[in-house]
């Protein structure tokens, strides 16, 4: 831990203390009381350290209140986590847990070790980490084996993802982290909206975005510290996107109301868009008094491969196969035809001074590494992005049946 982030820590301890003077006294006091089961006092502010360590966030009275309720709600989150996976008998190793915090090392290029130095170092006990890691693999447990193979994408949804990505390839591009509020109700929508421009504040003066995703984010991407990777133009919601085209590399977004909270982005790069699209296709030219023979010829092949025949077929008649071919190197006519063609079709016959012309398209597409995923990336996308909204239904309704008394 660096100078200036302990220092930053102690302030927070110091503020801490202050707003609760009877905290010595209370150290084992009853906070929440989720279906009967407790979270003390004691258990509120070791989470509330940990997100002041964790995120770097400068503390004041004000932004105290918004850790408070954080911590209160991710602690009432986790302890129905944790009740629930355990009417399933799910259990997580200590390895497991071990395995995440080496995992949340290198993501912040720090050794375990040195995690757990800082959090002993800061006064708050390790087990407040674990507790939290240990809840979020359990639900991921449940959620993957008892929906993940409810999930289902159909070839079509592939088919149409893959459109929409190709569509999109020639526009800009943005290398993005992401931070999902949740907002359970309209009423709380102010309080919600209120916290994202806090922590867009203390991130604009340094706190880490990525620490702040992961502790505040719900979004899939949270443990990543909201790593979202490179999206293209059109990719994002309609809200989030509109945003995008007009920020800069390393800028935040200010909160954007989406479906179910708010959402704050990071732009950390961008690039102009532009992949080719590449086509495969065969010329085959012939005398002008065979484009009779042309035609019938024509209407008996359906591939590249009969097209080639066409020597032995028609004489003085060549083939001219073209491979990997950029469309936009072509001249804008002869592309405007290829264009108009499906795959195995041909072009109406043309009389040049050469001879009669016309062209078969074998295939089009774009190459390998052009920014279209494969069809097992697109399913692990959309199963994820299912995956996501069942964990928060199935934690809403989790809130909803529950009995949950917050004292404090």
């Amino acid at each position: 831990m660096t100078m200036q982030r302990i220092y930053i820590f102690l302030i927070a301890l110091t503020i801490l203390a202050q707003a609760t003077p009877s905290a010595t006294q209370v150290s084992e006091g009853v906070a929440v009381v989720v279906n009967d089961k407790i979270v003390s006092t004691f258990d509120v502010r070791q989470r509330m350290r940990l997100m002041i360590l964790s995120t770097q966030v400068q503390p004041t009275e004000e932004s105290l209140k918004r850790f408070q309720a954080q911590a209160i709600r991710a602690l009432i989150d986790e302890g129905l986590k944790i009740q629930e996976t355990s009417k399933f008998d799910i259990e997580v190793s200590d390895e497991q847990v071990n395995q995440q915090i080496e995992r949340l090392a290198r993501q912040n290029e720090v050794t375990a070790a040195s995690i757990k130095n800082d959090l002993i170092k800061s006064d708050i006990s390790p087990r407040t980490l674990e507790d939290q890691i240990r809840a979020d693999i359990a639900w991921q447990i449940l959620m993957d084996g008892r929906y993940g193979s409810r999930v289902r994408v159909s070839n079509n949804q592939i088919k149409i993802e893959k459109q929409r990505f190709e569509a999109n390839l020639a526009k800009p591009q943005y290398l993005i982290s992401e931070i999902m509020l949740e907002s359970p109700s309209i009423k709380q929508d102010p309080a919600i909206y209120a916290g994202a421009v806090s922590l867009i504040k203390q991130m604009q003066e340094g706190a880490p975005f990525g620490a702040v995703a992961q502790q505040f984010s719900a979004a899939p991407s949270g443990p990543q510290g909201g790593d979202v990777g490179w999206v293209r133009q059109g990719d994002m919601p309609t809200e989030v996107d509109s945003i995008l085209a007009n920020m800069k590399p390393g800028t935040i977004s200010p909160p954007i109301k989406v479906a179910g909270g708010y959402y704050i982005v990071a732009m950390r790069d961008s690039k102009k868009g532009g992949a080719p699209e590449m086509v495969n296709f065969r010329q085959i030219i012939v005398p002008v008094a065979s484009v009779g023979q042309l035609n019938t010829f024509l209407n008996t092949v359906s591939n590249c491969s009969d097209a080639d025949g066409i020597t032995d077929a028609i004489s003085g008649s060549f083939v001219n196969p073209f491979d990997n071919v950029a469309l936009a190197d072509l001249s804008p006519a002869f592309g405007q035809i290829l264009e108009s063609l499906s795959n195995g079709q041909w072009s109406q016959p043309v009389e040049t001074p050469n001879g009669a012309v016309a062209v078969m398209l074998c295939s089009k597409g774009y190459a390998e590494g052009s920014g279209v995923p494969s069809s097992d990336d697109i399913v692990r996308r959309i199963t994820d992005q299912k995956l996501g909204m069942i964990s928060r239904r199935y934690l809403r309704d989790l809130r909803r049946d529950s009995t949950i008394e917050i004292r404090q």
